[in-house]
């Protein structure tokens, strides 16, 4: 089977700058190559076209808003820097749209749907950890390839089928997701949230998944490598009054304007 990243020796270092990595911390250097960088400019392209499509609408974001987002992709730039570059100004999207989905595409390219944020991402902590492997899998063009024969537009379930990761590297990816929070000083923990969320909600996210079956799996093994990095109990709810009064003005601005 192909994979998708190969690492470089700097994620190594990157993994044993990680305080909080134990001794039975998997390391990541069995990821597969990128693909093309042809690809890769292929699929950042898609973004245009997708949100030109007669389906598409997208939310008209505050300025406020955009900057709260900004702000968040920064600080895990910023905090991350031998694993993710900033090499391009992000650009987030909300779509209006009742399904629960969140994709990335390269060159910083963030769509969420209205319906993930407001039914199930009104917490700040758990809507930093659902971007966050978003974040990743754009600066580091996690992505697969795939044959896409072109009909002149994109709709939400192709560029979903398009962007989603096999089981074996979206479980890496995980625990990627796991310090580059940490080292962002964000709470890491809340990516388990994330993963439950969908587990909890296999219906409403059955577009998003593609096989539900898999998202079981994903909670078991993250739970494993959550106590392999010493966390004493790996359950922990999700506070939404801990999130900042941005995040809840962001909160608002979809919900009104929709």
């Amino acid at each position: 089977m192909k994979k998708l990243l190969v690492l470089n020796l700097f994620v190594l270092v990157f993994l044993a700058a990680c305080t909080t990595a134990s001794k039975n911390t998997k390391d990541f250097s069995n990821l597969s190559e990128p693909a093309t960088k042809d690809y890769i400019d292929h699929l950042a392209s898609m973004g245009e076209v997708y949100l030109g499509s007669d389906e598409v609408k997208e939310v008209k974001l505050k300025a406020e808003s955009l900057q709260l987002l900004d702000q968040i992709y920064e600080r895990i730039i910023s905090n991350n820097e031998i694993l993710l570059s900033k090499l391009n100004k992000p650009k987030f999207h909300v779509i209006q749209n009742k399904t629960p989905f969140l994709f990335s595409l390269p060159k910083a390219q963030f769509f969420i749907s209205s319906g993930l944020i407001e039914k199930y991402l009104k917490s700040e902590d758990l809507f930093v950890a659902a971007l966050t492997a978003e974040i990743i899998k754009s600066e580091r063009n996690i992505y697969e390839k795939r044959l896409m024969v072109p009909l002149g537009y994109l709709n939400t379930e192709r560029m979903i089928q398009v962007t989603r990761l096999k089981p074996e590297t979206k479980f890496q990816l995980n625990e990627w997701c796991y310090f580059v929070l940490k080292r962002a000083g964000y709470d890491a923990s809340a990516y388990l949230n994330w993963i439950q969320v969908q587990n909890r909600n296999t219906l409403d996210f059955s577009l998003y998944l593609g096989d539900a079956i898999g998202i079981s799996k994903e909670e078991h093994l993250f739970k494993n490598f959550m106590t392999k990095q010493g966390i004493a109990s790996v359950e922990k709810k999700i506070n939404e009054a801990n999130s900042s009064r941005a995040f809840y003005n962001l909160l608002n601005n979809i919900v009104r304007i929709r």
